[in-house]
């Protein structure tokens, strides 16, 4: 069974196929963020960069646009 939690990242958890945009495969059992705001320099896992965007113009998590 796989569990989807969506918030400032997109958290899966269970066992699951990721495919890489080279084609390649790889089977991940466990948890694993993704990046949905596009600033993470360790793509496609999210490496938390929104937190700084977040701190520096105060914006509630809520209110975060991504």
């Amino acid at each position: 069974m796989i569990e989807v939690k969506v918030g400032n990242s997109l958290k899966v958890i269970g066992e699951f196929t990721l495919i890489h945009k080279d084609g390649t495969k790889e089977i991940i059992n466990g948890k694993r963020s993704f990046c949905r705001c596009g600033r993470s320099r360790s793509q496609p896992f999210c490496d938390n960069t929104h937190r700084e965007r977040l701190e520096k113009e105060k914006i509630e998590d809520e209110e975060a646009p991504f």
